[in-house]
């Protein structure tokens, strides 16, 4: 088994809305995150049966030549944790045993994912039982 880290790249915001304050890293434990995800319709089982179209299987195949992705948009939704953007590259890092990774919320919503989600580690490690080939 080999282990890589995610390296994570921040999305800025795209032109025009270059006024708005940029969005806060906040890293998450995974399972803390999953366990309120689920309770959404938007959640990802396991595997990716119920993901849209082949976007769970798209990651996979991502990050078994790449070891580095976009950040993940999260927020909350009448108080419930839910994705703006990612929620098939978080479930697909959650099924691979992922412990913790950064999601880019609002700025107002930094201490309340840190109150609720806080990773104890600032890496995301990925585990794969094969060394894949690396692509830049």
């Amino acid at each position: 088994m080999s282990e890589h880290v995610i390296l994570w790249e921040y999305k800025p915001f795209a032109n025009g809305w270059e006024d708005e304050a940029p969005d806060a890293v906040v890293w998450v434990d995974v399972a803390a995150f999953d366990q309120a995800w689920r309770l959404t319709d938007q959640y990802v089982l396991p595997g990716g049966a119920n993901g849209q179209d082949d976007r769970y299987a798209k990651v996979g195949r991502w990050f078994a030549v790449n070891r580095h992705c976009q950040m993940i948009d999260a927020t909350f939704d009448e108080g419930h944790a839910c994705f703006v953007d990612g929620r098939h590259r978080f479930s697909w890092l959650r099924d691979q045993g992922v412990e913790s990774l950064p999601l880019q919320v609002a700025p107002n919503l930094r201490d309340a994912f840190n109150a609720r989600f806080q990773a104890k580690t600032l890496a995301t490690v990925l585990r794969l039982s094969a060394t894949p080939k690396t692509r830049t």
